[in-house]
């Protein structure tokens, strides 16, 4: 508990806001999820030979209107002899 005393919080400065995004060519500081627009894609690596997963969101005044789902499985290749 002597951690916790010790560590300094995080605040919110009202004077800067929000940071500000990428969003069509401009940087935007989004405020209300209604201004949220774009196309964003990541990759997760899974336990080691377990595969992947890609996740691509399509997103237009907050509301996600296509998401894309991709496993893509790994293959052990090499044979213990």
């Amino acid at each position: 508990m002597e951690e916790l005393k010790d560590m300094c919080t995080v605040k919110n400065c009202k004077a800067y806001g929000p940071s500000p995004i990428p969003q069509d060519g401009n940087w935007d500081q989004v405020k209300n999820i209604n201004q949220l627009n774009g196309l964003t894609h990541g990759i997760g690596a899974c336990a080691p030979q377990q595969g992947a997963c890609k996740l691509t969101l399509n997103i237009k005044k907050g509301i996600i209107k296509r998401c894309l789902f991709h496993f893509h499985y790994c293959t052990n290749t090499t044979a213990e002899a």
